[in-house]
């Protein structure tokens, strides 16, 4: 029972965490950049000035997640958070790739919407990568 249970679990799990997660992250993303949304125009003017805030919102959304039995998004908001968190203030712990895949979409805000991975970008052709 438990060998049926992890064989049939895990790999959605993982499609989940992998993939799904940072499709919805895109999407989130780009309507705040299409509806114009002033709180992620506020972080965008803060990184210009180096004085970016950390996000306390997710303190709330991971305990909703996770109180609704959606436990792939709780694990996915964290991911999110803690990699949106490492690219500002712990950037020598990111991939290196991932850091200047962030970077290169807050000098150019119409590209590279994901934060946790490359992938959704390179799907939906969002991706910029000619910055160094």
């Amino acid at each position: 029972c438990f060998y049926f249970y992890f064989v049939f679990t895990w790999p959605s799990f993982l499609f989940n965490i992998l993939f799904v997660n940072p499709c919805i992250e895109w999407f989130i993303h780009k309507a705040f950049h299409d509806y114009n949304i002033q709180y992620h125009k506020d972080h965008h003017i803060q990184v210009h000035y180096d004085r970016t805030e950390t996000e306390y919102y997710f303190i709330f959304i991971v305990p909703l997640f996770y109180y609704c039995n959606l436990t792939t998004l709780s694990i996915g908001a964290l991911n999110y958070v803690a990699t949106h968190t490492a690219i500002h203030f712990y950037p020598d712990y990111v991939d290196k790739e991932l850091l200047q895949h962030h970077r290169t979409h807050h000098l150019i805000p119409n590209y590279n919407f994901a934060v946790t991975s490359i992938l959704p970008d390179i799907l939906f052709s969002t991706r910029y990568s000619k910055i160094k």
